[in-house]
C-alpha cells in the first residue's frame, strides 16, 4: 500500500495506512516454522560435532536418546505456557541427575578429550593418562546424553517459546569450536545448517523487536507524525527464519556447483596466504595470547612482533626462508658463531624467566658496574690465557626491520669502551641504532676450551693456583688504582700492597701485570662464581622433574666436580637425548597438564631446539653444573663459507629465519658462560637435521627425522654432585579417573556423605538458587515499574500505566481483539466496572492515554494520580479474588502485584 500523509485541522499528520483489524484470516504457520528451525539446529549441532571425531560410543543409544529428548521438549515448547511448569520441573530433574552422574560425566569428558587431543595434534599420546578403556563407551554415552538433554532444553525453548540467540549460541558454538580451534574440519553440510540456524534465530529475535517482550499497543509519535508500533504489523519472524535457512543452503549449493563446473582453482599466492592464516588460527592459544596475535597479524601481513619464553605452546615451527639478519665478518672464522639476545635463569610452569630483582642486590653484581668488569667479559679475557694465539675480529650485525628492536651479540666480546651490559645476562653495542651494532670479539670453540682446560688441570694438578702480586707493579695506572681500591674493599691486601689471586689458569705474570683488566677479572671471578652456584642450579621441585632425574640418574651422577667429568657429563646428556629423542619441527603442543621437559624426554620424545636446550639445562643442573637457557641465531661454518666475500677479506652472510635457535649456556670455572649445543644434528660445521618445511603432515611420523650424534668422549665413573631445588614450583599431577571402578586412586580423610543426603542437599541448593533468582527478578521488575511510573515525562508515565493495565486485564482474559481503544474501554467497563474499579475509571484512563499519545496536551498531575489509582485498584482486586496458586503466579511469575 502506498504511503499517505493526511493532515487534519488540528495539525496532526497520519503517516502510512493504519489497519486496525483484519477480516480475512490466514493460516498460521508460526509454530511449524519455529519448530522446524529448532529441529534443524538441534540435529545439525549433534551431527556436526559427532562428524568431526571418531568417538567410541553406542550410536543407537545416543541417537535414540536424542530422538526421545528432542520430541519431549519439542512437544512442551509447542504447547507453550500451559506446559511451562513441566519445563521448569524438567530443568530441576536435569540438574539433579547431572549432579548424581557428575563423576561419570567428568570421566566421559576425559575420554573424548583424549580423542580430540590425538586428532588435533596427530599424536598417540593421551592428554589424560591412566583411564580404563572398559569404561569408555558407557561414560561417553552418559556425557553425550546429558549434553543432548541440555541442548534440547535451551534450543527448543529459545527458538519456539522465546526466540533469543544468546544461550543457544553459548551451548552450541563452543562444541564446534573444540574442533575448529584445533584445526579439525567440520562436516560441510551440517556446518552450513548450523550457521543457517544461528542466523535464523538471530533474525527471529531482532526483525520484530518488542514482539516477544510484552510491547504496548498503539502508535509511536514523532513530532506531529504517528507510526503504528511494530507489533501491530503482520508478524512474520518465523517465516523470515525459514527463508534465511533456505537462502544459506541455496547459496552454499550454488557456490559448490559453480566451483565444480568451472574447475576454479585459487592461485598459489592465495593458497600460501590462506595456509599461513589457517596455521596461525590453528596455533592460536589463549594461554599464549600475545604471541598468537603476533603470529596471526604476521600471517595477514601486518608487522606486529611479540616474543615471550613460554614453552610447548606452538604446534609446530615453519620457516619462511626470509632474511632476519645481515652479518658481516672482518674475516672468516672457524667454529659456529652464536648471536644471543636472551638468557633465561628460572624454569617454572613451562616458561623461562629472569632472576628476581632481589637476586641482583648482591654486592658482587654492584661491583661490576663500579669497576667496569662484567661476567660477559670473562670468556674473551680468559680464553686468551688458554690460547694466546687467538685473534680478535670484528662483526657487524644489521637486523631486518622486523628484528630492529633486538640487539644481538656474539660470545667472547672485547670491551673497547662502547659496550652496554644487562646485569650478568647479555651485552650490546651502546652505540647501536635501529638494531645495527658491531663488536670486537674472539670466536670461542667450546670443545677446544674444554680440551685445553682438561690439559691444564692435568698438568697443574700439583700446582698451587694462588699467585701473589704487588699493586705497584701493575702498569696501567687507572687499572692499578681500581685494583688497589677493590683489594682494599675486600680486605685482600696482606702486607704493603701485595694481594693474592686464586685462579685455575696459569699465566705469565708480566702479561697479567701489563693487562690489568685480566687481573681484575680474575679477582672478581671468584665472588661471581658463588653467585652463579647459588642461582643457576635450581630445578623445580616437582614429581615430573623427579621422574626425569630418576630416568637420567646414571648420567647425572657422573659429575665429580672436575672439568673432565663435567665435559663427559654434558656429552653423555647430549648423546642420550640424541639417541632417545627425535628432532622434529612438528612436535605438537605440550598438554597443559604436563611438564615441558618431562613430556619431551619421557613421553613425546619429539622436539626442536627449545626442547633440547631446556632439557639439557635442567639435566646439567641436576648433575650440579650451572647452566641457563639462551636464544638468538646461530651461524655454522657452512653458512660462513657460503657468504659473499669482499676484496678486503670480509664476508657477508644473510642469516635466514631458519637459523633462529635456542641453546644452553654452561658456566665453566675460570672461563665464564659459553654456549653448549644439546640439539641433535647441530655442530660447529653444519646443521644436519633435515627439518620439515613443507605443508603440515598427516601424521607426526612424517615430520620427524632422527639424528644420531656420536659421543666425542668416553665417560668415566664418578660420584654425584647434588643439584639444588626450589620449592616454589607447582607440582605436576597426573590426571586419573574418578568414576567408580575407574583408573587411579586417592587417599583422603574427608567426611563421608551418604548419597541420599547428597541428593537432598543438591535439591535444597537448587531450590535456593531458583528462589533467589525469582526474588531478584521480582525486585528488579517492581523497581523498574515504579521508576517508570514516577520519573520522566508525563506522557510516558501514562503510557506505561496503560500498558500495565492491559497486562492486568489480560490476566482476567480480557484482551483487545481489533485494536480499537474506545471499543475495548467499553468492553472493560461493561465487564468489570464497579467490580474491579470505579465505574468510568478505565474509560478515563483510556482517554488520558489517548490524549498523551495523539495530542499535544500534557496530562496533569491529577490525571496521573487518577490513572495510578485505577491500575492499583485493578491489581488489588485481581489479587484478592485469585486462588492461592494464582496469587503466587501473579506475584512471582507474572509480577503483576
Amino acid at each position: 500500500m502506498k504511503r499517505k500523509n493526511i493532515q487534519n485541522k488540528n495539525g496532526i499528520s497520519i503517516s502510512d495506512s493504519i489497519v486496525m483489524s483484519v477480516k480475512r484470516k490466514h493460516a498460521n504457520y508460526r509454530k511449524p516454522f519455529s519448530a522446524a528451525i529448532a529441529i534443524i539446529g538441534f540435529v545439525s549441532i549433534i551431527k556436526a560435532f559427532l562428524g568431526m571425531f571418531h568417538f567410541h560410543y553406542s550410536v543407537s543409544t545416543v541417537f535414540m536418546a536424542a530422538a526421545v529428548i528432542g520430541a519431549f521438549y519439542l512437544t512442551l515448547s509447542i504447547i507453550g505456557k500451559r506446559a511451562l511448569w513441566v519445563y521448569a520441573a524438567s530443568v530441576i530433574v536435569f540438574i539433579v541427575c547431572a549432579y548424581r552422574k557428575a563423576a561419570k560425566i567428568a570421566l566421559g569428558f576425559k575420554f573424548i578429550y583424549n580423542i580430540v587431543y590425538k586428532d588435533a595434534y596427530h599424536s598417540e599420546i593421551e592428554y589424560y593418562k591412566g583411564l580404563k578403556s572398559a569404561l569408555e563407551v558407557t561414560s561417553v554415552n552418559t556425557l553425550f546424553i546429558f549434553y543432548i538433554w541440555l541442548l534440547a532444553i535451551i534450543v527448543f525453548f529459545f527458538t519456539i517459546c522465546r526466540p533469543n540467540p544468546v544461550l543457544p549460541l553459548m551451548v552450541t558454538f563452543p562444541v564446534l569450536e573444540i574442533g575448529m580451534y584445533n584445526g579439525i574440519r567440520v562436516p560441510v553440510f551440517w556446518g552450513i545448517l548450523c550457521i543457517a540456524f544461528w542466523l535464523a534465530l538471530l533474525a527471529m529475535s531482532t526483525i520484530d523487536v518488542g514482539e516477544y517482550s510484552g510491547g504496548q499497543s498503539g502508535f509511536v509519535r514523532k513530532n506531529d507524525l504517528f507510526f503504528p508500533k511494530r507489533h501491530m504489523k503482520l508478524k512474520v519472524t518465523e517465516k523470515c527464519g525459514m527463508l534465511i535457512i533456505a537462502s544459506v543452503v541455496a547459496v552454499a549449493a550454488v557456490s559448490s556447483c559453480f566451483l565444480k563446473l568451472t574447475h576454479y582453482k585459487r592461485s598459489e599466492k592465495i593458497d600460501n596466504k590462506r595456509r599461513e592464516i589457517t596455521e596461525a588460527l590453528n596455533d592460536f592459544s589463549f594461554d599464549n595470547l600475545a604471541e598468537s596475535l603476533s603470529n596471526l597479524s604476521n600471517a595477514i601481513g601486518l608487522d606486529f612482533e611479540y616474543e615471550n619464553h613460554k614453552l610447548g605452546t606452538n604446534d609446530h615451527v615453519k620457516y619462511k626462508n626470509v632474511t632476519d639478519l645481515t652479518v658481516t665478518l672482518e674475516h672468516p672464522t672457524d667454529n659456529a658463531i652464536y648471536l644471543k639476545d636472551y638468557a633465561g635463569a628460572i624454569y617454572k610452569n613451562n616458561e623461562w624467566f629472569g632472576l628476581p630483582s632481589s637476586a641482583y642486590k648482591n654486592g658482587t653484581i654492584k661491583d661490576f658496574d663500579s669497576y667496569d668488569i662484567h661476567p660477559q667479559d670473562y670468556p674473551g679475557l680468559f680464553s686468551k690465557l688458554l690460547d694466546p694465539s687467538l685473534e680478535e675480529t670484528t662483526i657487524w650485525i644489521k637486523p631486518s626491520a622486523k628484528k630492529s628492536r633486538h640487539l644481538y651479540s656474539p660470545y667472547g666480546t672485547i670491551n673497547v669502551g662502547s659496550l652496554s651490559y644487562n646485569k650478568d645476562l647479555t651485552v650490546s653495542d651502546g652505540k647501536a641504532k635501529k638494531g645495527e651494532c658491531s663488536y670486537k670479539f674472539i670466536n670461542l670453540d667450546t670443545n677446544s676450551i674444554y680440551d685445553q682446560l682438561i690439559t691444564v688441570s692435568e698438568q697443574n694438578s700439583q700446582r698451587n693456583s694462588r699467585e701473589v702480586y704487588s699493586a705497584s707493579d701493575i702498569k696501567p695506572a687507572a687499572l692499578r688504582d681500581r685494583i688497589q681500591k677493590y683489594c682494599d674493599e675486600k680486605g685482600l691486601i696482606s702486607y704493603d700492597d701485595f694481594f693474592p689471586v686464586d685462579f685455575g689458569i696459569p699465566a705469565d705474570p708480566e702479561y697479567l701485570l701489563s693487562k690489568g683488566d685480566v687481573l681484575l677479572a680474575e679477582l672478581m671471578h671468584n665472588s661471581y662464581k658463588d653467585f652463579v652456584y647459588e642461582n643457576y642450579l635450581k630445578v623445580p621441585d616437582t614429581a615430573a622433574m623427579k621422574e626425569v632425574e630418576d630416568a637420567y640418574s646414571d648420567i647425572i651422577t657422573m659429575y665429580d666436580g672436575s672439568v673432565s667429568s663435567e665435559f663427559e657429563t654434558l656429552n653423555a646428556i647430549r648423546d642420550r637425548m640424541s639417541s632417545e629423542c627425535t628432532y622434529s619441527l612438528y612436535p605438537r603442543k605440550t598438554p597443559s597438564n604436563r611438564d615441558f621437559v618431562n613430556y619431551f624426554l619421557l613421553e613425546n620424545k619429539k622436539g626442536y631446539c627449545t626442547h633440547y636446550a631446556t632439557s639439557g639445562v635442567m639435566l646439567a643442573r641436576m648433575a650440579g653444573i650451572p647452566a641457563r637457557y639462551a636464544t638468538g641465531y646461530i651461524l655454522v661454518e657452512k653458512d660462513i663459507e657460503g657468504g659473499h666475500s669482499s676484496s678486503d677479506g670480509s664476508v657477508t652472510i644473510d642469516v635466514k629465519d631458519n637459523r633462529s635457535h635456542a641453546w644452553a649456556e654452561i658456566y665453566v670455572d675460570n672461563i665464564g658462560w659459553i654456549p653448549y649445543e644439546f640439539t641433535a644434528g647441530y655442530s660447529a660445521q653444519e646443521i644436519n637435521t633435515q627439518p620439515v618445511t613443507t605443508a603440515e603432515p598427516t601424521t607426526a611420523e612424517d615430520a620427524t627425522t632422527t639424528t644420531n650424534d656420536p659421543a666425542s668422549r668416553t665417560t668415566g665413573t664418578v660420584s654425584k654432585a647434588a643439584a639444588t631445588t626450589t620449592s616454589t614450583a607447582v607440582t605436576t599431577k597426573t590426571a586419573t579417573s574418578i568414576a567408580k571402578g575407574g583408573a587411579g586412586s586417592g587417599s583422603g580423610h574427608g567426611m563421608h556423605i551418604p548419597k541420599v543426603l547428597k541428593n537432598i542437599l543438591l535439591l535444597l541448593l537448587a531450590l535456593i538458587l531458583i528462589t533467589a533468582f525469582i526474588l531478584l527478578r521480582r525486585k528488579f521488575i517492581l523497581s523498574l515499574r515504579e521508576k517508570r511510573f514516577t520519573t520522566g515525562k508525563a506522557e510516558r508515565k501514562v503510557r506505561y500505566m496503560y500498558a500495565y493495565a492491559e497486562k492486568l486485564l489480560e490476566a482476567l482474559d480480557m484482551k483487545s481483539e481489533n485494536g480499537n481503544y474506545n471499543s475495548f474501554a467499553d468492553e472493560v467497563e461493561k465487564a468489570y466496572g464497579g467490580i474491579y474499579f470505579n465505574e468510568g475509571a478505565f474509560r478515563k484512563l483510556t482517554d488520558t492515554a489517548l490524549r498523551a499519545s495523539f495530542s499535544k496536551d500534557t496530562p496533569t498531575e491529577k490525571d496521573i494520580e487518577e490513572s495510578r489509582k485505577t491500575i492499583e485498584a485493578i491489581s488489588d482486586k485481581l489479587y484478592k479474588k485469585a486462588s492461592r496458586f494464582d496469587k503466587l503466579r501473579l506475584m512471582y511469575i507474572n509480577v503483576l502485584k
